[in-house]
């Protein structure tokens, strides 16, 4: 791994600072919201101790009691009666009628003067139907809205001739055990008077309540009918049905939606009062709504309203981390909808608790803000048994709003302290990368192509340990290449130091064989005259290697015709080399001209083709070839022999380098190919050497620049 990436990975451990926080905020909020669980808890017991005595309790249920069907026992249960009729209150029978805020115009529109309605409505028991109704109650009336989908409305005919037409009906319980029926269908859309009616038909017989005030109206789907009914007429039960009648080729098809059981009297009405409201009103308080439970969970009162503020949402928009935030914020409350499954039947884990006798709190979320709201329920206790419930609600937008802002500018501020400190990392890893790749590059590069080295690398100034480290680099190059120069100037003193002794020895040597006439004397002198003359050879070459260097740079470049000379060279090897056959080819057109020396280019032919017949073996082919290459000229010169050596490929043109492995009675110090590179550079090209692509042998080759190019 880079050293970036070790850094940028060591820098990721900032992030332990957000979550840090993050942890440290949500122990924060949950001690806030224990807190007011607390108080919440508190207010909703002082309520219900007050309402524990109150008579109030008991005068908000329905005043009539009878004894038959079902809803005789709903009322009963209101009342207090026994548990054994309770349960008519949980069915799906019981109709809930809310307080209205203004008396509605009875128009047949759901508009403004139904606003606090709950604004769904509830669904007819027929899935199929698409019918919604609403009720409510305001002063002594109690006000019935329902709308239906029907692609073929059918309005009523004559009184007592069909069509009966669409229509629905009222069951109601003005008198204990008496269910009087009554009859919403018109002729045309408007406002039109109820009739009373009898089951199973549910027809017109012509009789009118007038007592009743109804509309019906065409919607661009079906119909809506509205209804004021006085209170004194609907009792303590109140079922609601809607008749569908549709024509078709054999007649017409009807069919029934309803609250309750049409064999049966009607399910229960219930309803908030007045009075009771007026008891639980001085117990209010800003951003809270204080509600009355009976037994089974239904609404008898309410006060105040749950009015979430909107800071919460805002403080999840304050920066460009918007979607982190809100998936960090977001809980596991459910939604605040869930408390009241339908209009005025209050359910859910606080209420549940408290009608068992038992204070509860739990939270919701409220809006697509997920505006928190809490709440909280205490038992209505008298005499040890559990008569209702006070459920407290308030809005906790303040502890949200301080936990999100809390979180967000905590998040904020930490995701920016780790993105600096990582992009920082990733700058300061970057530039120690870049110092110690152009180190190792300078290492690279210290040794030049004609053994030169530059000991002075880069970085050197610095104080840290990369400074030390090129400083200890340089200090090392700085001595290779003072032994270095020693090596290069030892040929030339070793040939100038042993010039004079062996001139002595090989004087001595000719005047010993002019005194020393005995036989057995004759081999040694031989062998010491053969010593001498090798040990002349190796000087003659450490300082042919000297004067070639001295050479090269004296000599003056000017064109000339590398084509001729290479052909000149080439007939001649034949007559040195007896032992080889040559083969020269010329692929140039014309002239190939060249800047450079003819003189220095023969002798490169000479080490070349010398190095070429040293290598092969007897009676072998070498070749020798100048062609075109681009701009340059290549002259190449191919024996067969042994392939190049793996290890030795880049040190073949260094000085003293030597592959030679047997003994031919001749010095080879390794200066053959160096001085080769060295022409090669003065012509300004390169040397190069490899394998024949069919590994019979190896090739070398100098390229040439073009004069003038």
């Amino acid at each position: 791994m880079s050293l970036r990436k070790q850094l940028l990975a060591f820098g990721l451990l900032t992030l332990v600072l957000p979550w840090t926080g993050y942890r440290f905020v949500q122990e924060m909020e949950a001690a806030l919201r224990s807190g007011l669980e607390r108080a919440l808890l508190a207010s909703a017991a002082t309520v219900a101790a007050a309402l524990d005595d109150d008579e109030s309790l008991e005068a908000a249920q329905p005043a009539a009691a009878h004894a038959a069907g079902p809803a005789a026992e709903a009322i009963d249960s209101a009342r207090g009666a026994t548990d054994s009729v309770r349960p008519a209150l949980d069915g799906a029978s019981a109709i809930y009628a809310e307080t209205l805020g203004l008396e509605p115009r009875i128009d047949g529109l759901l508009d403004d003067d139904w606003s606090r309605a709950d604004p769904s409505g509830s669904a007819l028991e027929s899935a199929e139907s698409g019918t919604r109704y609403w009720t409510g109650v305001l002063g002594r009336y109690l006000y019935v809205y329902l709308e239906t989908e029907d692609r073929d409305v059918v309005y009523q005919g004559p009184p007592g001739e069909p069509p009966y037409g669409d229509r629905v009906v009222l069951a109601l319980e003005p008198h204990s055990g008496s269910v009087y029926w009554l009859l919403l269908a018109t002729g045309a859309p408007g406002v039109f008077r109820a009739q009373a009616t009898e089951p199973p038909l549910f027809q017109s017989a012509g009789a009118y309540e007038d007592r009743v005030l109804s509309a019906w109206h065409e919607t661009a789907g079906g119909f809506a009918v509205e209804a004021r009914v006085p209170l004194s007429l609907v009792g303590a039960a109140l079922g609601i049905a809607r008749i569908d009648v549709d024509s078709g080729p054999s007649g017409y098809a009807v069919a029934v939606a309803k609250t309750w059981d049409l064999s049966g009297p009607p399910g229960p009405l219930i309803r908030a009062r007045p009075d009771l409201e007026a008891v639980i009103a001085q117990f209010g308080q800003t951003g809270s709504r204080f509600r009355v439970l009976d037994k089974r969970g239904w609404m008898l009162a309410a006060s105040g309203s749950v009015a979430p503020a909107s800071d919460s949402a805002a403080a999840l928009r304050a920066g460009p981390f918007d979607g982190l935030f809100e998936a960090l914020l977001r809980r596991d409350d459910p939604a605040y909808s869930a408390l009241e499954p339908r209009p005025g039947r209050i359910s859910g884990a606080p209420v549940d608790a408290a009608l068992a006798g038992h204070p509860g709190a739990a939270w919701y979320r409220d809006g697509p803000g997920g505006s928190a709201v809490v709440a909280a329920a205490a038992p209505i206790l008298r005499d040890g048994a559990v008569e209702g419930a006070v459920l407290l609600e308030q809005a906790s937008d303040p502890i949200l709003t301080v936990t999100n802002r809390a979180l967000v500018r905590l998040m904020t501020f930490t995701l920016l302290a780790a993105s600096v400190a990582a992009i920082g990392l990733l700058g300061f890893a970057t530039l120690l990368s870049f110092r110690v790749r152009r180190l190792a590059r300078a290492a690279e590069t210290a040794l030049g192509p004609k053994g030169e080295i530059e000991a002075a690398l880069p970085g050197r100034a610095s104080g840290d340990e990369i400074g030390d480290l090129a400083r200890s680099f340089g200090r090392l190059l700085e001595r290779l290449r003072e032994h270095t120069s020693y090596l290069k100037t030892l040929a030339g003193k070793l040939s100038h130091e042993l010039r004079t002794p062996l001139a002595v020895v090989s004087t001595s040597l000719d005047n010993l064989e002019q005194e020393v006439e005995s036989p057995a004397a004759r081999p040694y002198l031989e062998r010491l005259r053969d010593g001498a003359a090798r040990l002349d050879a190796i000087l003659a070459a450490m300082s042919e290697a000297t004067r070639m260097e001295q050479a090269v740079g004296d000599t003056v470049p000017e064109v000339f015709d590398l084509a001729a000379v290479v052909d000149a060279c080439s007939k001649a090897y034949a007559d040195i080399y007896t032992e080889r056959r040559f083969a020269c080819r010329i692929h140039a057109a014309g002239r190939a001209d060249v800047l450079g020396s003819a003189e220095l280019t023969a002798q490169l032919m000479d080490k070349l083709v010398d190095n070429a017949v040293g290598f092969s073996p007897p009676g072998s082919l070498v070749e020798i070839e100048l062609a075109e290459n681009g701009a340059d000229v290549r002259l190449s010169v191919a024996n067969r022999g042994p392939r190049l050596p793996e290890g030795m490929r880049r040190r073949l043109f260094d000085s003293l380098v030597s592959m030679r492995s047997r003994d031919d009675g001749q010095p080879h110090l390794g200066l053959g190919l160096h001085i080769v590179a060295l022409i090669a550079e003065f012509h300004g090209g390169r040397a190069e050497a490899d394998d024949l692509p069919d590994g019979s042998g190896v090739v070398f080759s100098v390229t040439y620049p073009r004069a003038g190019r």
